[in-house]
């Protein structure tokens, strides 16, 4: 009979000071100001001491058909937890004592995919039945709308709260905003605001300044200044897979570069900028978040042999102007070549046969298709550039460069194949909590455990692992999410379960 293993908790890090709660809440009462680097120690202290708990075992009957827990979210005030199921569930818990209030079978026709508050009562579910479903915590029989849109799996949420919009994004390659104050009779007016393929998730920071985009093809695309109600006008037809695509193979397209100024520094609406530095030779960017100031954002990726994945953390503020004055290259077009009468054009994708595997031909194919024809090397149609070339003659060879972003990394667990692991941030920001295994690891900026402003390196530096909860959970952990309001967190499994953690003295 095979041994039954035991939970592990790894303490990977000293704490060099000795941090007494009790000493805090003394010099809290008195007034006192804290020492320089009691926060950081404190937080040690207390990060350090995470571990699993349980003040009620209450097993879900059906929870053998709940499948993976593919994503955790808790409501505003904390008091919630809301599980996103792989066999069609929503279950929610009471975050103070772990019961279990609530299960909502048949939530969608596929599994769910992902669950975002958008008040205090109200939550947005999507699911790989394309749809996405308002449901209001006080009455949970039925969905208050269900909105139908995307043609492919919906697989991100997020809320922009100060234009009152629902952005969801899916594998159709399309971003969608809602329009929560504009609801029809059975819907809601909705706007596809962009279009790439390889699309794979989408974030919006905090103040909602920001867009990031993740996608398969090896790089993120950050959105500064973000302005939903313009986007689709700003960024019509700009093919974000064609230009990298002139990035990486060091050729020119005139219907590339008519849209560099999208990367102009100056841009007050909208500017666009691309992430390309990774440790690994990163492809399929699967999972993203932001950090809780807006500061950064982490993401894990897989390679393009798929045997290794990797978490990143990369800068995504506004860096100054005089940063980007070298950040281009140009490219010499190649002389034209007479050509018989009858004889075709020669489309952009056919031009990068020797240069590219046949996976990115047919990516870039499918753009050309998607772009019903206007994608090409600017052979077909060149005069619609000649207008806009002749008053800016400098861009026609300008191919913009990307600044390196990246400020720390580390090596993940290749395990659970063909699922997506989802991290996040604590409350504060400190720490990033990632699935490892059976189990997750708390990670921070440096071994000090300080907030990202106070220490970020000069060069792409290794997360420190602070905590290891390893072997908790019977399956591979594949979500996990920290409270907004206090010292807890939890964990979800491909086998169904769900792992409660606080600090424990």
């Amino acid at each position: 009979m095979e041994e039954t293993k035991s939970p592990s908790r790894i303490l990977c890090a000293k704490n060099k000071n000795n941090v007494f709660i009790r000493d805090y809440l003394v010099q809290r009462s008195l007034g006192n100001k804290c020492r320089i680097g009691f926060n950081d120690d404190l937080s040690f202290k207390l990060y350090s001491k995470f571990n699993n708990y349980v003040v009620k075992s209450e097993r879900n009957k059906s929870s053998n058909c709940l499948g993976g827990i593919f994503n955790l979210e808790f409501s505003l005030d904390g008091r919630i937890l809301v599980a996103a199921c792989e066999g069609k569930q929503v279950l929610l818990y009471d975050a103070a004592n772990q019961r279990m209030m609530h299960t909502i079978e048949n939530a969608h026709k596929n599994c769910v995919n992902c669950i975002r508050f958008l008040d205090d009562k109200t939550f947005a579910t999507c699911s790989d039945d394309t749809s996405i479903k308002l449901w209001d915590t006080r009455y949970l029989k039925s969905a208050k709308k269900t909105l139908h849109g995307h043609s492919n799996w919906v697989k991100n949420i997020e809320y922009s709260e100060k234009e009152n919009v629902m952005v969801t994004s899916a594998f159709d390659g399309s971003i969608y905003a809602w329009n929560l104050k504009s609801p029809t009779e059975n819907s809601m007016l909705y706007e596809k605001v962009f279009l790439m393929n390889g699309l794979m998730r989408t974030k919006l920071s905090p103040d909602g300044t920001k867009m990031v985009i993740s996608t398969t093809n090896g790089y993120m695309i950050i959105v500064h200044d973000l302005n939903l109600e313009n986007l689709a006008l700003d960024l019509r037809s700009f093919r974000p897979n064609l230009y990298r695509l002139m990035q990486t193979s060091d050729q020119n397209f005139p219907v590339g570069t008519i849209f560099n100024y999208l990367f102009n520094p100056n841009r007050k609406r909208n500017r666009i900028e691309f992430i390309e530095d990774f440790q690994n030779d990163a492809e399929v960017i699967s999972s993203l978040q932001i950090h809780p100031h807006g500061w950064c954002a982490v993401s894990r990726n897989l390679d393009c042999t798929e045997t290794e994945e990797w978490t990143s953390v990369h800068d995504i503020q506004k860096r100054n102007p005089s940063d980007y004055e070298n950040a281009f290259k140009y490219i010499e077009e190649e002389e034209d070549v007479e050509e018989e009468t009858n004889q075709r054009p020669t489309d952009l994708w056919m031009g990068y046969r020797e240069n590219r595997d046949r996976m990115v031909l047919q990516n870039l194919y499918e753009n050309y298709q998607l772009a019903m024809g206007i994608i090409n090397s600017g052979l077909i149609g060149r005069n619609s550039y000649q207008a806009y070339f002749q008053h800016h003659p400098e861009q026609r060879n300008k191919i913009i460069k990307n600044l390196k972003r990246m400020t720390h990394y580390v090596k993940e667990k290749n395990v659970g194949k063909g699922y997506i692991k989802e991290l996040c941030f604590s409350s504060d920001g400190r720490i990033i909590c990632s699935p490892y295994g059976k189990g997750v690891r708390l990670l921070g900026f440096n071994e000090s455990m300080q907030e990202l402003s106070y220490c970020v390196p000069e060069e792409p530096k290794e997360l420190q692992t602070l905590l290891e909860l390893n072997d908790y959970h019977k399956d591979v952990v594949v979500s996990c999410k920290f409270s907004p309001n206090h010292l807890q967190f939890v964990s979800g499994c491909l086998g169904s379960e769900i792992k409660w953690y606080q600090p424990v003295f």
